[in-house]
């Protein structure tokens, strides 16, 4: 559908057929303002093996009893991607998914530096945003090769139920945070980099607690091997973990993060691999295992995560009511602690995905988490619908 506004009274609703899946979607335009408007929604259900478990077992990492099956709604997004002139534009994007309440996801404006190049040399980049650190966190949710980013388990506490994601975000890594950032790349997009400055706490804060801040920066080299895309890209980050003194006064200390990072092949179609490695200090951890005393100089933990997601999505022509399979497997190792050897999480999930007709979607998955210090492991099955727009 496509509304033009005309001195801002005049509507005029045209209906037509949208030339591909992958462009339906709303567009608003007028002379001033164009305006692309899409939506998500997932619906979900979920069982967990933490539905039924002994509380005096020694052989679980379950906290609490929850239900054998469960249905909610895990996202209901729209997204509204403003341009007002070829170097102004922005986004703003709620989620509906509270169904009671709504929460603002993205919500930045950008400005193209250099909007007459095919690709980009410079953009700035200013509000709310995701940060450039973990790239299985900074795919969009309709694209996700898994239903989760991490391995969920319902039932299995943060402390324990680790993978590469749920780490890094508890970790202020990575997802979304306010800041201010520059990327760009060169004519060809052989080369890409990101370099922002952001608050450097966790995605619902919206205020910062001290003047320090977090320092990212990533770089992504983009070639073809035999026809096949293959992107290799690494960045560093440097968060200040804020405490407080003794004396009531706000202190900080700075740590380091780096993040490696390979994808072979794309969202397309065909064969797709993605496999990222994260190290550094855990600023939730001191070396022995417990919260640390920022402020009395404790030494942090040192963390190591590592994920890999492997896909191959082939289409099945005319004859199905769906247009394409995609089976997949991940594996994945958290170490939260390098310093103790009974806190190890892996993970493994094997799964498939049915498409309907673009990004709209059935994705069934079964996340299988083995944990360390004698917890036994846990599981999870999963089947999510994305309908999206």
């Amino acid at each position: 559908m496509r509304v033009w506004f005309q001195q801002g009274i005049t509507v005029v609703f045209v209906l037509g057929a949208f030339s591909a899946p992958a462009l339906a979607q709303v567009q608003l335009t007028s002379d001033a303002t164009r305006i692309d408007m899409s939506g998500r929604l997932h619906v979900r259900a979920q069982s967990s093996s933490c539905s039924n478990f002994s509380p005096s077992s020694t052989a679980t990492a379950c906290s609490g009893d929850v239900a054998g099956l469960d249905m909610f709604i895990r996202r209901a997004r729209l997204t509204f991607d403003v341009r007002l002139n070829d170097w102004i534009s922005g986004k703003f994007q709620p989620d509906f998914g509270a169904v009671d309440g709504v929460e603002i996801k993205d919500a930045y404006g950008r400005l193209d530096l250099n909007p007459e190049a095919d690709n980009t040399h410079a953009q700035v980049t200013v509000g709310r945003f995701k940060r450039p650190f973990d790239a299985f966190q900074m795919r969009s949710s309709t694209q996700i090769l898994t239903i989760e980013r991490d391995v969920d388990v319902a039932g299995i506490s943060g402390e324990t139920g680790l993978s590469l994601d749920e780490l890094a975000t508890r970790n202020g890594l990575s997802d979304r945070d306010i800041g201010v950032m520059v990327d760009g790349g060169d004519a060809n997009d052989r080369f890409h980099y990101w370099v922002g400055v952001f608050n450097g706490r966790s995605g619902v804060a919206n205020e910062s607690v001290v003047a320090q801040k977090q320092f990212i920066g990533r770089g992504q080299v983009n070639v073809s091997n035999g026809g096949t895309p293959l992107a290799i890209a690494g960045a560093v980050a440097f968060t200040s973990a804020p405490f407080t003194n003794s004396d009531e006064t706000l202190g900080s200390r700075y740590v380091g993060n780096v993040e490696l990072f390979a994808e072979l092949g794309d969202f397309s179609g065909g064969p797709h691999v993605m496999a990222g490695l994260v190290f550094g200090k855990n600023t939730l951890e001191n070396t022995s295992g417990t919260m640390p005393d920022l402020a009395g100089g404790d030494p942090l933990a040192n963390m190591l995560t590592w994920q890999v997601i492997g896909s191959w999505k082939s289409d099945v022509g005319d004859a199905y009511f769906f247009e394409a399979i995609e089976p997949l497997f991940r594996i994945t190792m958290a170490d939260p602690n390098r310093d103790l050897t009974d806190d190890v999480v892996y993970g493994f999930t094997p799964g498939v995905q049915i498409f309907f007709r673009g990004r709209n979607k059935l994705a069934l998955n079964w996340d299988f988490m083995k944990l360390g210090g004698g917890r036994g492991s846990e599981n999870s099955f999963k089947a999510q619908y994305q309908f999206h727009f």
